[in-house]
């Protein structure tokens, strides 16, 4: 059989980008500043590997989808020339900030938008607050629980994350979040005395950040959700509303919200269709008395939507809010919204509520490209770190995605996963092409720099051989 060489200039192009590939991938994550951020955080390693590698080759398995031990078994080459007890030794490091970290890298991303006047100001800024369930497999898992979900309506093994999301008017990333678990009717976590017994534990310094993340697993998730909101606001991320579904929606979440940046933020999330009451126009109601009591005589068709609606104002507790009434379409049951913001309209309140949904479609792309929620390592910090990259991954990507205009994350997500396979087949080629050269020069008694000045005789191929020519300099020099 016998190869046919003349088609190896198909792959000029491809050599002749690899500043592009390059460039793609990895120049996206250099924008962040992780070394800058790492060393201001003093989260940079002594020694051994840089913190900073391990992490963006973290951040860069994901694009193919695999873990740690994927990776070393496919024998990717340039990404991991180092040994993978150091991508577990990272994950599982009890000194890791990385609540700071992915903060930092929110607060930069919207710093770099700035200075590409990519910013949108047409929409309000919002915090969205949200839970999505983490399935996992092991009951050996650090903390873990059965914990109910509600989109297959059943109790399923792993954590629940508690995330918060930043709307800026255009994009929607995530900027902290919390996991935690279920202690369930009995309080034994849905797991049997040996299951709970058999479970990694391990002793935490109170003075290392993992400790209470740790704490956070019992936490209520409201308690969790005001003090991301709180981080977050001191970072300068500012919010006009904080939204969120009925779960949420409750006296003292409520007044915990307008206590953030003086009563800079209000409220806004579905009400829950039931007993509680309501101080409405001089009567305490429930929601049943007040849809009887003025649906016939203050209810209107809003053609928009396709909707009616009723509006009062009133007291849920000491909090005084606005609750909207809207009946969608030919449903014949009613829905509630509740606001403390008094000025806030029918159109206002329906086109700003709909921006919570954007951070259903966070999960959704996090657990669909990005394999949020798929690790399997016993070390509860190993979970948080992995949750962390992540998100991390998932802010480069907006980035890109904001900054070239692609239609959907899906389509960005393919093509820097291409672009990854991309850089890989080149660096394999360049030690082939370095090998087939070495063993020429080795049969010709002459040093492979030597044979390519000699064999460098067509003006036209000139050019095309440069290209590899630098890029095996490259390449020798960094091996």
């Amino acid at each position: 059989m016998t190869a046919k060489l003349e088609k190896i200039h198909e792959m000029y192009k491809l050599l002749n980008e690899k500043e592009r590939v390059n460039h793609d991938i990895l120049s996206t994550f250099g924008r962040f500043g992780l070394s800058q951020a790492l060393r201001r955080l003093g989260l940079e390693k002594q020694q051994g590997v840089s913190a900073l590698q391990l992490i963006i080759s973290l951040c860069l398995f994901r694009f193919n989808g695999e873990s740690v031990f994927g990776m070393y078994r496919k024998d990717f080459h340039a990404l991991v020339e180092t040994g993978k007890n150091c991508y577990y030794r990272m994950l599982n490091r009890e000194t890791m900030d990385w609540r700071c970290l992915l903060l930092r890298m929110c607060v930069r991303f919207f710093a770099i938008l700035r200075k590409e006047h990519a910013e949108e100001t047409e929409q309000p800024r919002c915090y969205i607050i949200d839970d999505t369930t983490l399935e996992k497999t092991g009951v050996s898992i650090e903390g873990v629980s059965r914990v109910f979900d509600h989109v297959r309506h059943k109790c399923v093994l792993g954590f629940k994350e508690l995330i918060l999301a930043y709307f800026d008017g255009r994009t929607t990333i995530p900027v902290d979040f919390s996991l935690h678990r279920e202690k369930g009717k009995e309080s034994n976590y849905g797991l049997s005395g040996d299951e709970r017994k058999g479970q990694f534990s391990k002793k935490r310094d109170e003075k290392n950040p993992d400790h209470a993340r740790h704490k956070e697993l019992d936490m209520k998730k409201t308690d969790c959700a005001v003090a991301m909101m709180q981080r977050a606001w001191k970072a300068g991320l500012r919010a006009a509303y904080a939204l969120c579904d009925s779960w949420f929606t409750c006296e003292e979440f409520i007044h915990a919200v307008r206590a953030i940046g003086d009563g800079s933020v209000h409220f806004l999330g579905m009400g829950k269709m039931d007993n509680r009451r309501y101080y409405v126009r001089g009567f305490h109601q429930n929601v049943y008395e007040m849809i009887s009591r003025y649906e016939r005589t203050e209810a209107k068709k809003m053609p928009k939507y396709n909707s009616r609606y009723f509006i009062v104002n009133g007291f849920m507790g000491k909090e005084i809010v606005r609750i909207f009434f809207i009946k969608y379409g030919h449903n014949q049951n009613w829905n509630i919204i509740v606001t403390t913001d008094l000025t806030m309209g029918i159109t206002k309140c329906f086109e700003t509520y709909q921006i919570r949904w954007s951070i259903e479609v966070l999960a959704k792309e996090s657990k669909q490209y990005l394999g949020l929620g798929r690790y399997q390592g016993r070390d509860f910090d190993g979970q948080i770190a992995d949750c962390t990259l992540c998100h991390m991954t998932y802010i480069v990507l907006a980035l890109d995605k904001r900054l070239n205009d692609y239609e959907t994350m899906g389509a960005l997500f393919e093509e820097q996963r291409a672009d990854l396979m991309a850089l890989t087949l080149w660096q394999r080629l360049l030690a082939v092409i370095k090998r087939l050269l070495d063993v020429l020069a080795d049969m010709l008694g002459v040093t492979y720099k030597e044979l390519s000045a000699n064999i460098v005789c067509n003006e036209k191929m000139l050019d095309k051989y440069i290209v590899m020519a630098e890029a095996l300099e490259e390449y020798e020099e960094a091996a």
